[in-house]
């Protein structure tokens, strides 16, 4: 009898320890979930921040988090799994009284993009784990990640160096001025700007004299098509992503000698409902935020065929600076950017394909294409793309 009774007694606790902690695991526990910051670039190292309040006398002994996020955000000193495009990160806690935690992942952008945590699952149950119960609960962090800028002069190489130094050139190596002579050294010029030549020569301090060039706007053309006969995702993929950073790096170096800029471009944006995109000439911070925002959340999917769409534009660009970034061009193509160089735009193009065919580049255009040695890793990836 006495054994009968404890078994009961055991049973009874159990039991009640079970319905205690399962219907009072959620009540008056708060919990959110959001990003240290809303925008990042990519190989950037945030946060995500958890924090959970057990706003009870009765404690939460144990509690499971389950996270879905992004294959591209790397949660740095967890395991987690990855399936496809996502990523699954289980997070756990043990919550005193009236208990508040906070816990920071640290992670690492991998990819430009747009990413959303819309909903985590909390699981709670009583001591032994027999009882669970789930909760989702809506958190909707967010945070967009824009394209990484790149070292143009490091990654593409001008076709024809016996063009010297063209007003165009001058953006690919990330140098808005041109050299005009030189004037004698003063205290606010830096020690870079010293022409040495010069200060021996005269044996005083002189310095390169440059004039900023620019007289017009800067139009960027992206070109989201990786082949002439392409009708669908791009198939050539790092083609396209090199070129989005190329477009970042160029908005980058409007921004920081505030030159008016545009995007256009003949694919959309995740959330733009497959418009094509032609943007206003501006300048400033903000504008330049909005377009590499745009850059963020571009799809590589064409909307039209990038020759027809540079034709339709063709009419309404001029006094620009035009840069064109492809991975691929066609004699018709050219003609209509020659007729473009005819309303008072400057020309040049950006080739991200390097095994380009070199019989159809434009002499009459600057063109650069990718340096031998640039993305010799990539080279089997593309070929498998293909």
């Amino acid at each position: 009898m006495e054994g009968l009774a404890l078994a009961l007694i055991i049973a009874m606790t159990v039991l009640l320890q079970a319905t205690l902690f399962k219907r009072t695991a959620f009540k008056k526990l708060d919990y959110k979930c959001e990003f240290s910051t809303g925008e990042a670039h990519e190989g950037d190292e945030i946060f995500l921040v958890e924090t959970i309040y057990n706003k009870k006398l009765i404690p939460v002994p144990w509690l499971k988090v389950e996270i879905n996020s992004s294959r591209w955000l790397e949660f740095a000193e967890t395991r987690s799994v990855v399936a496809q495009e996502n990523r699954h990160v289980t997070s756990s806690f043990f919550l005193r009284s009236y208990q508040k935690v906070t816990r920071r992942w640290s992670l690492k952008c991998l990819k430009r993009g747009v990413f959303r945590i819309d909903k985590v699952t909390l699981v709670s149950g009583d001591l032994l784990g027999n009882a669970t119960n789930s909760l989702p609960v809506d958190v909707n962090a967010e945070i967009q990640v824009y394209p990484q800028t790149i070292e143009l002069q490091k990654i593409f190489t001008p076709v024809n160096h016996l063009q010297g130094d063209t007003i165009v050139k001058r953006w690919i190596i990330e140098d808005p001025f041109i050299i005009s002579g030189v004037r004698e050294y003063t205290t606010r010029d830096p020690m870079k700007k010293i022409h040495w030549n010069s200060t021996a020569r005269t044996g005083r301090l002189m310095v390169r004299q440059e004039d900023f060039t620019s007289k017009f706007g800067l139009s960027v053309i992206l070109n989201v098509q990786s082949i002439e006969n392409e009708y669908f995702d791009a198939v050539y993929k790092d083609f396209i992503e090199l070129g989005i950073k190329a477009a970042a790096t160029i908005f980058d170096i409007a921004l920081r000698n505030g030159i008016p800029a545009r995007l256009a471009s003949n694919g959309s944006t995740v959330d733009g409902e497959r418009q094509m995109i032609y943007t206003q000439e501006a300048s400033g911070r903000s504008h330049i935020s909005s377009l590499l925002a745009i850059l963020a959340k571009m799809e590589l999917r064409r909307i039209r065929d990038f020759e027809d769409y540079t034709g339709d534009i063709s009419e309404g660009i001029t006094n620009s600076e035009i840069i064109v970034i492809t991975s691929y061009l066609t004699e018709g193509i050219c003609n209509i950017l020659r007729k473009m160089k005819l309303k008072n735009n400057t020309v040049s193009i950006l080739v991200t394909n390097k095994s380009v065919n070199q019989d159809i580049l434009p002499a009459d255009m600057d063109v650069y294409i990718l340096r031998e040695d640039v993305l010799k890793d990539g080279e089997d990836t593309l070929k498998d793309a293909g």
